[in-house]
């Protein structure tokens, strides 16, 4: 009878600690996957709110090329250089920061037809200051832009440079992961030093209709 009893104790004493070890396992694992899934969801919330992780946030930024051709025609035919119409190449090297306004500097070649066959229009060297703000998170992004600077002639250069203002609107699309065609179209006016009341007989303003088409490369 003893011995009966005794059997049944042990088995008794198996079978409750088998059950606990069932349950103990079963508790391990249920801890595992919530650890997991909260893991999962920690990174889940990292990438999402993470500054690395999203495109131009406010403290990220890249840096830019932009390379284009330029084309204006002047609005009022004058007797005067460089008051016709012009083509040429810019190319500005910048900053584009997260707020998607974009800041940079450049230069450039620019001739000039004078508008008659017997007369040279010669050609200017562009010194450029280029700031552009594009607007919106799609693909096709729109744009306003304002570049300003000086014009250099090293033919004549105390009478024939002159300042420059840009403003404009264009719209960049996107051609592969870090390349963009970029379109543009302002109001380009350039004035001479005596523009700006350094002779009482006044200066030069000339003023044209320009357009841009180039590549933008950089994210």
């Amino acid at each position: 009878m003893k011995r009966l009893l005794t059997v049944a104790v042990v088995i008794l004493l198996t079978a409750s600690w088998a059950s606990a070890q069932v349950v103990t396992e079963r508790c391990w694992h249920l801890d595992k996957v919530q650890f997991l899934q909260h893991k999962q969801d920690f990174w889940r919330s990292h990438k999402l709110f993470s500054t690395t992780a999203r495109g131009y946030s406010g403290v990220t930024g890249g840096i830019y090329n932009i390379t284009e051709v330029n084309y204006g025609f002047g609005l009022k035919w004058k007797n005067t250089p460089f008051s016709h119409h012009f083509a040429g190449v810019t190319t500005i090297f910048g900053w584009r920061f997260g707020s998607g306004l974009a800041l940079g500097g450049g230069l450039g070649f620019l001739p000039y037809d004078f508008g008659m066959d017997e007369r040279d229009g010669g050609w200017m060297l562009p010194v450029i200051g280029d700031a552009r703000y594009y607007m919106g998170k799609q693909k096709n992004k729109f744009f306003v832009m304002l570049d300003g600077g000086f014009l250099i002639n090293f033919k004549d250069f105390s009478e024939q440079a002159r300042y420059f203002m840009n403003p404009g609107l264009g719209m960049t699309i996107p051609l592969t992961r870090s390349t963009q065609l970029s379109f543009a179209a302002g109001l380009y006016t350039q004035y001479d030093y005596n523009f700006f009341s350094r002779v009482d007989e006044g200066g030069i303003r000339d003023s044209f209709i320009n357009l841009k088409l180039g590549l933008l490369f950089g994210k």
